[in-house]
């Protein structure tokens, strides 16, 4: 009885300590205490900081994402969870951020931290970094049907598909030998992988497979990048919370391995085998029962069978389905291609001869008309180009080509284009550029072009009342890099929210009622948008129904600082610094802008509103202006009566040159300028560099200049002109009519052959005086390759020009295997079209194939074009000189340079030397060695050590030759 009662003590006493020590791990393990051990500090930082507020990437799955109800998880959000009941922190996340908008957020301070983000000198400069909790692994995805690919440098040499600027894609940057096949997102190079079109897709383990999983791409098989160790991604708060990172560090910690085992199975749960640890429980529990087990697997092996078999039919017809929709695909690309071959050759015939009349003399109104039909053929051409570059695009084989260019002549072209839009619907258009933008940049022009034409155009389409407005600013400068900001305005019908959600959609235009009321294709806006991407660039559209509409386009591009340097000291040389300007503007806008621009040119200006204003302030001899600039619209009496009236005024002793600002569409207006004494007029909306440069022709004496750049014209024409022959062989009368007529007006002697065949026999006739052969490649009896093929055989030096209206990719590459090594589109610009011609003969081409080193001059005859480099610097020889003097003394030891670079193969510093060169080489007018320059860059980035010395080898003594020649135009100090 005794030991009874002792033990029940004793066992009460137990209880009541195991039950104390409960109670004492509770209140320790409680939210806010501190069995994570922390110190007083974070203690205190918690109190004071009870919500955390985070910024995450919406769309990082399976790390950290919202769902379709607008929850946030993911494995970040579970580790957040737990790191919150362990400490007692409230995580407060932000919605409606995208992942940019959230990290300059927490840059800012707006945000205290980012729960899922890697870890980068750049990031440390604004954040502190917990120990990294999650790791993800950067493999190789491939079709389960390729046996090609087993390691990464299987890859060498060939295209792999990467996310546009993601990780892997800065990490395969630094891979030469690999080139880079780009996506917006991941699923849509899983699925190019899964159809063939891919070869490999470089991404995230976790990611890729859950974003396979979530769109049934079933096909692939992962291969671990065995070269790359595993990434991490960590906890990073504002720099100036270390409490907080020491206690997520310590709750951390305290997250035991089942728990992070439970959370990677959730969102991961990649297995390599098959797990049957079920099966054998299984078949211990129905050891028993063997019989009903036997009756089951039977049943199920069955059905099982059944739904194999109906897997494969699946897919099967998937299968088949796949190869009609690549049959269908390329059918679609031969009738794009066909289509655009037949309706380019009547444009270019509708293109042609309305250059040809407008030569002719027709009175102002016919010259009107003819300028409606070239703007509307170009407007067809428009179209037919949207649909093959949306072609393009969806294959991935938009290319962009990167050139100096004058963004003044980019909107000059562009607005020149859109009027036609803008007149027609009665609106009114504004140009606004800051001049703090630069002028000359690297990039595609014609890209940029296309897509400002197409945002304007459609901002007039849907205007009836009010106006459109383009707005060039600068939106960030450092260096040499610049960020353009093109803003385009209209007070137009608006959009809903709902319509500007599909605005980049092909072929949707908001409503089935837009299509029917507005007309239009519905793919300009959708090729903008890949544009500007392929640009790195960004568009923005806000909108109001019924308000108007606002399209913002940023662009990253590189400032041509030579070419620039030149124009910043034309727009800024002091030469106008002693003139005084008077600008008559009825609008305080336009005003405002004017006298923004002149300023930026260095000149002194005063406006008024007021024809009596303006008539006091000229009569005021103190002042005596220079310039006065008039717009066509202001004087209440018309501007040529002011102007006679002004003439005549005996007050105003200082009689001023005139430049008057003439309407939108009235071109008739610049022939009666002469008739009332104006010096000049150019047409609204004002461009900088137009401005800039009437201003130029009125005030600077360029007869010297002109007469010198005249000479050397001639002297380069001398050749052509009834000493150069060109056999031009096309089947289409019209297209000879239209060649013929151009040539013969340079003064080229034309021979004419109706196919390939006919062009083989004329030129073995003829083949000591003709200089040049311009070749259709699509006639009858035989084509264009095949002649030239036969005339190859004879001559390897006449130059060949390929004049056809084939778009198809590839065509330049075929057209130089059968020894064509130019290249012209129809339907060609014509005066384009007889400046590529002249060019080709007066550099010297004739007789010689232009890519191989036996077939170039090497004394450096023909090498240097002085008309081209002339234009290039504005007609005046003293700069080309200077210009001239400085290209020889910078690059007297660049042939050695690179002979070095090339032999130790160094070819990433050859790149960077010739690179150096190319640019500034077209400048001066050395066509032959900026193309081969752009050759030799190919080469040293691809090619092999054999193909490397040879093409550097035929450069340097190109080079050389280029050097001498200069040497001896310039005088041979350095």
């Amino acid at each position: 009885m005794r030991k009874t009662g002792f033990f029940c003590r004793s066992l009460f006493v137990l209880l009541l300590l195991a039950a104390l020590c409960a109670a004492g791990t509770g209140l320790a393990a409680a939210p806010g205490g501190n069995a994570l051990g922390l110190t007083g500090d974070e203690i205190r930082f918690m109190e004071e900081h009870p919500v955390i507020r985070l910024g995450v990437d919406p769309e990082f799955i399976p790390y950290e994402f919202f769902d379709s109800d607008g929850e946030y998880k993911g494995i970040a959000a579970d580790y957040l969870a737990l790191i919150a009941e362990k400490t007692g922190l409230q995580f407060e996340v932000a919605r409606g951020l995208t992942w940019s908008e959230a990290y300059e957020s927490a840059v800012e301070r707006d945000l205290d931290a980012l729960p899922c983000v890697s870890r980068t000198a750049q990031r440390e400069k604004y954040f502190l970094f917990s120990n990294a909790y999650i790791s993800f692994q950067r493999v190789m995805f491939v079709n389960e049907d390729n046996r090609d690919i087993k390691t990464f440098e299987d890859l060498y040499g060939k295209t792999a598909a990467v996310q546009r600027n993601s990780s892997h894609h800065s990490y395969l940057s630094d891979f030469e030998q690999i080139k880079l096949s780009l996506y917006t997102n991941v699923e849509d190079a899983l699925r190019a992988v899964a159809d063939g079109t891919e070869v490999v897709f470089i991404g995230n383990l976790a990611t890729s497979n859950y974003l396979a999983k979530s769109n049934g791409i079933t096909n692939l098989q992962y291969i671990p990048i065995n070269t790359q160790e595993p990434q991490s991604l960590y906890f990073a708060a504002r720099s100036d919370w270390p409490e907080l990172i020491g206690i997520v560090n310590k709750a951390l910690a305290a997250i035991d391995e089942e728990s992070r085992i439970a959370i990677s199975d959730r969102w991961i749960s990649v297995q390599e085998s098959a797990d049957y640890t079920w099966l054998i429980r299984l078949v211990l529990i129905a050891a028993g029962v063997a019989a009903l087990i036997v009756l089951v697997s039977f049943f199920w092996i069955t059905k099982l069978r059944k739904e194999i078999r109906i897997r494969k039919q699946s897919q099967a017809d998937l299968e088949e389905a796949r190869r009609a929709a690549d049959e269908a695909n390329r059918f679609k690309s031969r009738f794009l291609a066909r289509m655009s071959h037949e309706i380019r050759t009547p444009l270019n015939g509708i293109i042609g001869m309305a250059y040809l009349l407008k030569k002719t003399k027709i009175t102002m109104t016919q010259t009107l008309y003819v300028d409606r039909i070239s703007l509307s053929s170009n407007i067809m051409l428009s179209i037919i180009n949207d649909i093959l570059d949306f072609s393009k695009i969806e294959a991935g084989k938009v290319e962009l080509e990167i050139t100096p260019f004058s963004i003044d002549d980019v909107i000059k072209d562009v607005v020149g284009t859109v009027l036609f839009k803008i007149e027609e619907q009665k609106i009114g258009f504004r140009l606004v550029k800051d001049p703090a933008v630069p002028n000359w940049f690297f990039g595609d022009a014609k890209r940029i072009e296309q897509i400002l034409i197409n945002i304007l155009n459609n901002a007039a389409k849907f205007t009836s009342a009010g106006e459109v407005s383009l707005d060039v600013g600068l939106a960030a400068k450092e260096n040499d890099r610049c960020r353009l900001v093109f803003t385009v305005k209209d007070t137009g019908i608006g959009m809903s929210a709902e319509q500007v959600d599909k605005l980049f959609t092909p072929f949707e235009q908001g409503d089935t009622s837009i299509n029917r009321r507005f007309g239009g294709t519905g793919l300009g806006l959708s090729i903008v948008k890949n544009l500007v991407d392929l640009m790195e660039g960004e568009i923005l559209v806000s909108s109001t129904p019924g308000e108007g509409s606002v399209f913002t386009v940023h662009l990253p591009l590189t400032v041509d600082m030579e070419k620039e340097a030149e124009y910043r000291k034309n727009a800024a040389a002091g030469q106008f610094r002693n003139l005084r300007t008077l600008v008559m503007e009825k609008t305080e806008a336009g005003m405002n802008l004017l006298q923004t621009y002149l300023e930026s040119f260095g000149m002194p200006c005063e406006a008024t509103a007021s024809q009596q204003s303006a008539l006091r302030m000229l009569r005021d001899a103190e002042k005596a202006y220079d310039l006065l600039i008039v717009d066509f619209e202001t004087p209440e009496e018309g501007v040529f009566q002011f102007v006679d009236a002004l003439l005549a005024d005996p007050g105003i002793a200082h009689k001023p040159r005139i430049l008057v600002l003439i309407p939108m569409m009235r071109e008739d207006l610049f022939d009666k300028l002469g008739e009332y004494s104006i010096d000049a007029g150019i047409g609204k909306p004002i461009i900088p560099s137009v401005l800039l440069n009437s201003i130029l022709d009125i005030f600077r004496d360029k007869a010297v200049a002109a007469a010198r750049a005249s000479e050397q014209a001639q002297g380069g024409a001398a050749f052509i002109r009834g000493q150069a022959s060109v056999l031009v062989a096309d089947d289409n009368q019209t297209n000879q009519l239209i060649a013929e007529s151009l040539l013969k007006q340079a003064g080229i002697t034309v021979l004419l052959a109706d196919n390939g065949k006919a062009a083989v026999e004329v030129f073995g006739q003829n083949r000591d005086r003709i200089d040049l052969i311009l070749m259709d490649l699509h006639m009858p009896v035989m084509n264009g390759y095949e002649a030239s093929a036969e005339i190859r055989k004879v001559s390897s030096g006449v130059p060949i020009v390929a004049l056809t209206a084939d778009v198809n990719p590839g065509i330049k590459e075929q057209c130089e295997r059968y020894g064509i090594h130019h290249y012209l589109t129809k339907p060609f610009d014509p005066d384009d079209f007889i400046r590529k011609v002249c060019d080709l003969l007066k550099t010297g081409r004739a007789g010689r194939a232009p890519e191989t080193g036996e077939a170039k001059r090497k004394d450096g005859k023909g090498i240097l074009d002085t008309g081209t480099g002339l234009r290039n610097m504005g007609q005046n020889p003293d700069l080309y000189r200077d210009v001239l003097k400085e290209y020889r003394s910078e690059n007297l030891e660049t042939p050695e340079k690179l002979r070095l670079a090339v032999q130790e193969k160094r070819f990433a510093d050859a790149a960077g030397i010739v690179h150096k060169l190319k640019s500034s080489s077209g400048s001066i007018g050395a066509a032959p060695l900026y193309e081969l320059a752009v050759k030799l860059q190919a080469v040293l980035k691809e090619g092999t050590q054999q193909e490397a010395d040879e093409f550097s080898g035929e450069f340097i003594a190109m080079l050389n030759a280029l050097l001498l020649e200069i040497g001896d135009r310039v005088g041979n100090t350095a």
